[in-house]
């Protein structure tokens, strides 16, 4: 099962946030996780490498004033968080969070006003689609690939499509995919239009990842009919699943979209 819950918060105190907070909401969701089942939270924690859910960055309702890289919140702000989770367990935790619930990102308290919580199917969604000539993917925070020892900031689509397809391996999707066909078949998706940008960005003083972010648009045409629902399917789950690395931290935010 996948799915997402869309908070709506308030802030109870004033504090400065930084923009990039993925960090902070991060443990935000291992705190709800370790209230609900601390098993849960353990097994999460320790023996998964990617972990079944992603969390986005806190986006204000109304623009906010910055200074050095960070929000200035006042008391009375409000955000939106997106919280997603690949299986039933996770996503039971991520829809119990009440209207009410206090939760903290560094020093700042927050407070659930509304939750927006919806499961999808997106195998019976994808199938009921014709096949796309193209699709278009929009990164909404940066996406950032691990090769050896080295940040790769390319929106390549066979790093792109293997990435989707080790997450749906690991979350135990009801579909078989094969790693290495779908990174052979990436190979005929042509990038064909885009507008985006690279950069470093600092989770902590010591610790950077380089990503990019922007509208990528890749043909399918080279693609049996097939073969394009396949990666039809996958796009979408980078809805849910996140691109590249670091999604349980903000990363790889991704929307979806076909012709």
């Amino acid at each position: 099962m996948t799915g997402a819950a869309v908070y709506r918060l308030r802030a109870e105190n004033s504090a400065r946030l930084p923009l990039i907070n993925g960090r902070l909401m991060h443990a935000a969701f291992f705190k709800i996780l370790h209230e609900i089942s601390p098993e849960l939270e353990r097994f999460v924690h320790d023996r998964q490498n990617i972990k079944p859910f992603t969390v986005s960055f806190l986006d204000p309702t109304a623009e906010l004033p910055r200074a050095e890289g960070r929000w200035e919140v006042r008391r009375g702000d409000r955000f939106y968080w997106r919280v997603t989770g690949l299986n039933e367990e996770i996503l039971n935790a991520a829809f119990s969070v009440p209207v009410g619930y206090e939760l903290q990102a560094g020093g700042l308290i927050l407070v659930v006003e509304d939750v927006d919580a919806r499961a999808v199917d997106l195998i019976s969604d994808v199938r009921e689609m014709p096949a796309a000539e193209e699709l278009a993917l929009k990164f909404v925070t940066p996406v950032s690939f691990r090769i050896d020892e080295f940040d790769a900031p390319y929106p390549r689509a066979e790093l792109i499509f293997s990435s989707l397809a080790d997450k749906w391996i690991q979350a135990e999707m009801p579909a078989a995919v094969d790693r290495q066909q779908i990174r052979e078949l990436a190979a005929k998706v042509r990038l064909t239009e885009w507008a985006g940008r690279s950069k470093k960005f600092y989770l902590a003083h010591d610790r950077g990842a380089l990503g990019f972010w922007g509208d990528f648009r890749y043909s399918l045409g080279a693609l049996e009919s097939d073969w394009r629902k396949v990666f039809m399917l996958l796009a979408k789950f980078a809805e849910y699943a996140g691109v590249g690395r670091l999604c349980g931290q903000g990363f790889g935010q991704t929307r979806v979209n076909f012709q």
